[in-house]
C-alpha cells in the first residue's frame, strides 16, 4: 500500500517545483502595457468612465447644457487628455485656456453669433497654437497638433459624462484678433477654437457613422 505522507510530500515538492518555474525571469506573468505605463494611483478618473472605444463610438456634439457647475478636478482631466495628444515632431505647440468668467464667455460668443451653446455653460476650454513653439516654420503643425488635442477634450468628456463641442474660431479672420484680445494672448498664439463644457441637457443617441463606401484597401 502506499505511504499517505509520502505521497503528500510529493505533491508539495511537485507544487514547489511548479511554483519555482513561474518565479522565473520570463515566465511571471508579465504585466500590461497600460499597467507599466500608468502606475498605480497616478491616473484617478471618475467611476462610471467610459471605455476609451465606447467613448468614441458615442460622442456627439452637445450644444444644451445644465446650469450644474463642472467640478475643477475634471476640467484639469480633460486638460490633461487635451495634454496627451500625438504633436508633430514633438513641438506641444498647442496651450490651452480656461475660461470660466461669465463676462468673456458672454464676449466671446459675441464673436460669433451662431455659437449661442457659449451662453450656456460654466466653463470652456480655448485650444490654442503657439507658433512660437514650432520647429518647422509656416507649415501650419500647429493646426494638426491642436485638432488631435481638441478630439482627445471632446471624448475625454463624453467619457466622464460630460457634453461638449467644437466650437471655431480660426481661420475665420475677423474672430482670431478678438479672442486674441479678450484673452490677452500673445500675438504669436493663435486661438483654434473654444470647447464648452457642461453636463447635458439634451440626449442624443449614437450616430453610425461606418461607412463601407469610404473604407479602401490598398488603393482606392
Amino acid at each position: 500500500m502506499n505511504n499517505p505522507q509520502k505521497s503528500w510530500l510529493g505533491i508539495g515538492v511537485m507544487g514547489l517545483c511548479f511554483l519555482a518555474l513561474l518565479l522565473q525571469p520570463g515566465l511571471t506573468p508579465a504585466p500590461s502595457w497600460a499597467q507599466a505605463k500608468a502606475p498605480a494611483g497616478e491616473i484617478k478618473v471618475p467611476s462610471g468612465t467610459l471605455d476609451a472605444v465606447t467613448a468614441m463610438l458615442t460622442r456627439r456634439s452637445i450644444r444644451d447644457y445644465t446650469p450644474h457647475p463642472v467640478p475643477e478636478e475634471l476640467i484639469k482631466l480633460l486638460v490633461d487628455a487635451g495634454m496627451s495628444a500625438p504633436s508633430a515632431f514633438n513641438e506641444r505647440s498647442t496651450e490651452f485656456v480656461v475660461v470660466n468668467d461669465r463676462k468673456i464667455l458672454d464676449e466671446i460668443a459675441k464673436v460669433n453669433p451662431k455659437s449661442l451653446q457659449l451662453k450656456k455653460e460654466t466653463v470652456a476650454i480655448v485650444v490654442c497654437g503657439n507658433q512660437a513653439k514650432e520647429k518647422n516654420k509656416g507649415q501650419g503643425y500647429w493646426q494638426l497638433d491642436g485638432a488631435v488635442a481638441t478630439e482627445n477634450i471632446l471624448i475625454a468628456a463624453n467619457a466622464v459624462g460630460l457634453g461638449a463641442v467644437w466650437t471655431a474660431i480660426y481661420p475665420y479672420p475677423d474672430r482670431i484678433p478678438k479672442v486674441q484680445k479678450l484673452l490677452g494672448l500673445p500675438e504669436q498664439v493663435i486661438p483654434l477654437n473654444i470647447i464648452p463644457i457642461g453636463y447635458p441637457a439634451e440626449q442624443k443617441m449614437r450616430e453610425n457613422r461606418f461607412d463601407p463606401a469610404r473604407l479602401h484597401t490598398n488603393k482606392w
